[in-house]
């Protein structure tokens, strides 16, 4: 359970900091390359490009998670509480809409570049279907946050405890 419980903290942030790491590492070893020793890999910048598609969608489930996604804040917090819950489902609704949207026209794009063997460009190993497989992949982790906040408002709601209209300031330490 107490491993649940650590995933379910950090999932998204063990998968970000190495991603960003790895992109900021590539970047500065082309930059290295390029005007030092006069030659690039030019895998490098397409795996760079994939790593932040990664990176982006996994960033878009943890933005849920905290409620610090886009939204109007500034109105909810003066509608009566019914009308604020009515629009957290709604939020909820076309996250889920977007998601299975999104996720079920990257799976045919999937299956496309990996039947054809595509490769990323200069690399004669790391496969194209890597970088859209973030799709389906992030859209789950992000069903499950949108499961996971309505969860809480329903809850809140039930309870007749303050909804979560937008993330609470907070200071994270390590």
């Amino acid at each position: 359970m107490k491993i649940l419980h650590w995933f379910d903290n950090n999932l998204e942030h063990s998968a970000i900091f190495p991603m960003y790491f790895v992109m900021m590492a590539l970047m500065a070893i082309g930059v290295v390359q390029r005007f030092v020793f006069s030659f690039a890999w030019h895998w490098g910048i397409q795996v760079c490009v994939g790593l932040f598609v990664w990176f982006a969608w996994i960033s878009c489930a943890l933005n849920v998670k905290q409620r610090s996604h886009l939204n109007l804040n500034t109105i909810r917090e003066r509608l009566p509480r019914n009308a604020q819950f009515a629009l957290l489902m709604l939020d909820y609704v076309l996250w889920l809409i977007f998601a299975f949207v999104a996720g079920y026209y990257s799976i045919g794009q999937i299956f496309r570049l990996h039947e054809m063997g595509s490769l990323i460009y200069g690399s004669e190993i790391i496969p194209k279907w890597t970088e859209p497989l973030s799709i389906p992949v992030a859209f789950i982790l992000l069903v499950f946050r949108v499961i996971q906040c309505a969860r809480q408002d329903i809850l809140a709601m039930k309870r007749g405890e303050p909804l979560k209209i937008a993330q609470e300031a907070t200071v994270e330490t390590v």
